[in-house]
């Protein structure tokens, strides 16, 4: 099994890889920070690693053919790169809406759209498309990245009901809040929330991956907590959101 794992510096990217590693996989990965991907690579037997910026958009098509070669097909793609924004409605830019829909959604969508078609002809892929509970829980302070991860997650919901007979097969696997640096303070974004109670580590979000790729379901979450949650917000919309809107009313 050949695997390309984006954003897999360091995290969930990271530990991913490592665990597909760890079960005979041959891994690609690829991010911005060259000396972060050695660290990771050097835990990757035959593995194969690409510095690249994935928010170039219209670089994606030649490393995408240059990844496909290398590992001889990608059969398995985890678009897990992205990027955190975290701004509240009121002063957000369009600049920040247009930057995190790019690098989050328009980047796993074109890196998607370019390997398909050697998934379709050779008769086999899984694609596994990283979401966020930023599209379960509540947007606040979110708005933009939670959007981005939602059509993201409504591209990978296309995929799933249109795939089928072709032997490629679309996931999605949602974390919720998770212990890596990807929740750290960081410029031009607010400061983060405190971090609540069970935060998931990044192998058990890697875990949740390894898992969807071995079965045909259309949506993981890291852990139950993240399940539950999401359910309650589905089950009623409004009032799930009405009490969190009272509860976060101190924090504007």
């Amino acid at each position: 099994m050949n695997v390309l794992v984006t954003g897999a510096s360091s995290g969930i990217g990271a530990a991913t890889a490592i665990a597909f590693a760890q079960r005979g996989a041959t891994v690609g990965i690829c991010a911005r920070r060259e000396d972060r991907l050695a660290t990771v690579l050097r835990e990757l037997p035959n593995g194969k690693s690409w510095t690249v910026d994935l928010a170039d958009l219209d670089d994606l098509d030649e490393f995408a053919s240059t990844a496909d070669e290398e590992l001889g097909g990608v059969d398995v793609l985890v678009n897990n790169a992205g990027i955190p924004k975290r701004r509240r409605t009121t002063t957000m830019t369009a600049a920040d809406v247009e930057g995190v829909m790019a690098m989050n959604y328009f980047s796993p969508v074109r890196l998607t759209l370019a390997l398909l078609p050697g998934m379709l002809e050779r008769g086999r892929g899984d694609i596994v498309n990283v979401s966020s509970m930023g599209a379960h829980l509540v947007a606040f302070g979110v708005g933009a990245y939670a959007a981005s991860k939602a059509a993201l997650e409504l591209f990978t919901e296309a995929l799933y009901v249109e795939l089928p007979g072709t032997g490629v097969r679309a996931h999605l696997v949602v974390p919720g809040t998770t212990a890596t640096e990807f929740s750290a303070p960081r410029e031009g974004n607010d400061p983060p929330l405190p971090p609540g109670p069970g935060s998931a580590t990044a192998e058990e979000v890697a875990g949740a991956i390894i898992a969807c790729v071995e079965s045909d379901q259309f949506v993981s979450y890291a852990t139950a907590r993240d399940a539950d949650t999401s359910a309650a917000k589905a089950a009623d919309p409004n009032g799930f959101l009405a009490q969190m809107r009272d509860r976060l009313a101190a924090l504007r």
